[in-house]
């Protein structure tokens, strides 16, 4: 076990590479760990994210609402400043979306998106996903060579979600740049403040006005889409506004985009460091579904999430105050050898046990059988058509500078 001071437990831009030293030694010696450099404390132990997840009357995901309240003590800004304002603009596009609500409000929109994420509709894109894969390895198949994130892991989910949701190729630069501003805003929050809210503040503007004329276009033309079904979801007379869409088709792109983008990249370069585990899945593609579940548990990408205490709790001797915040560390949880032996060994053959990489309870990812379906294809696909995919020589994959949502910023490969 490395001794704590060899290892930095507070700056997690700092482990962003290696993780696991500084988690394990959370998970054996300090499970309710105080994070004085983020103000948190961090639960590393799989039964403890586990019973966070599950447990929405003490902890609650609605870590966003009172982010412009906190922002304006924090930074002293006057309740008229220009910077106030634009973080009230930009805060609805994480606090009112699924992942950031409570119930009821939370029960009240999943029972309506549930009517149009339906598991019949993703698995009808199987041949969507399987055309697109193939189109995006063909760009690159005579030159021998490509990155695995920017010219495939990247581009995939979010051209399956805006097929999906039938957005003109012409409003996608809108989406995208919608989609990039959250995760930049949510990177950024603690470091960069109001410097780049104006900016991030436009991109919603403009993505805002965009959708309602598309949600506007939809309801007096629907179609067969995702968008559609939004527009059209009812519930004992209640339906979707207008914004709730807005940011529900925003965060959809967002969180289907980053997550499945990192378990495809990360996930292939685990894979190719562990070429055993690559040969079997290639022998035997039945195996793949049982391969991505081990790389879902494996890679986490979803790596950390937020949730702040409703009522003082306290855990293995660890008091938590009443709005206290804790970051659920679900790389760590999902590396847990009490609940996973061998650890951290990669396992295609591992006996099936329920991962934490979807999150779990009410907040369950909703777009988990898609992401699971893009996965399967693409590494289906990848293993299939290039049999001699390897790392490119070089240096070793950087990560982003993001530890709630652990991908890479490249991964270049050459094949034969």
């Amino acid at each position: 076990m490395p001794d704590e001071t060899t290892l930095e437990l507070d700056n997690l831009f700092a482990t962003i590479q290696d993780p696991y030293p500084v988690y394990a030694y959370l998970r054996e010696n300090d499970p309710v760990h105080w994070n004085s450099m983020f103000n948190c404390f961090m639960l590393t132990r799989y039964d403890d994210v586990n019973m966070v997840f599950s447990d929405h009357q003490r902890f609650s995901s609605d870590v966003w609402s009172a982010v412009p309240e906190r922002m304006s003590e924090t930074l002293d800004l006057e309740p008229e400043s220009e910077s106030l304002q634009l973080l009230k603009q930009i805060v609805p596009f994480l606090a009112e979306n699924l992942q950031g609500m409570d119930p009821p409000d939370h029960t009240r929109q999943r029972t309506l998106m549930m009517k149009t994420f339906t598991p019949r509709m993703l698995e009808s894109f199987r041949p969507t996903v399987q055309k697109l894969v193939n189109e995006l390895i063909d760009q690159h198949i005579a030159e021998g060579r490509m990155d695995l994130v920017a010219d495939l892991a990247y581009p995939l989910p979010s051209n399956v979600i805006l097929d999906l949701l039938s957005i003109p190729r012409s409003g996608r630069p809108y989406i995208k740049a919608s989609s990039e501003a959250i995760n930049e805003f949510v990177s950024t929050l603690l470091f960069n403040g109001p410097a780049v809210w104006p900016r991030l503040a436009g991109i919603f503007a403009e993505v805002k006005t965009y959708l309602k004329g598309l949600i506007a276009e939809r309801r007096q033309h629907p179609g067969e889409d995702l968008l559609t079904k939004m527009v059209l979801a009812e519930e004992n007379g209640d339906m979707l506004s207008e914004d709730e869409i807005v940011i529900a088709t925003n965060f959809l792109l967002f969180a289907g985009h980053e997550t499945t983008a990192n378990l495809i990249g990360v996930g292939m370069y685990y894979l190719l460091q562990n070429p055993e585990q690559m040969e079997q899945l290639r022998a035997d593609p039945s195996k793949i579904p049982a391969g991505v579940e081990e790389l879902l548990r494996y890679v986490s990408p979803v790596h950390m999430l937020a949730r702040q205490a409703l009522q003082e709790v306290t855990i293995h001797g660890v008091t938590i105050p009443k709005d206290g915040s804790i970051y659920l560390c679900v790389g760590a949880a999902n590396r847990d050898p009490e609940k996973f032996p061998d650890p951290e060994k990669l396992d295609i053959n591992r006996p099936p046990t329920r991962t934490l990489g979807f999150g779990h309870g009410i907040h369950y990812c909703l777009g988990a059988a898609l992401a699971r379906m893009e996965s399967q294809v693409t590494f289906e696909t990848i293993l299939r058509r290039l049999p001699k995919i390897r790392l490119a020589p070089g240096e070793t994959p950087a990560f982003r500078p993001n530890y709630f949502l652990r991908g890479l910023l490249a991964l270049p490969v050459e094949f034969d």
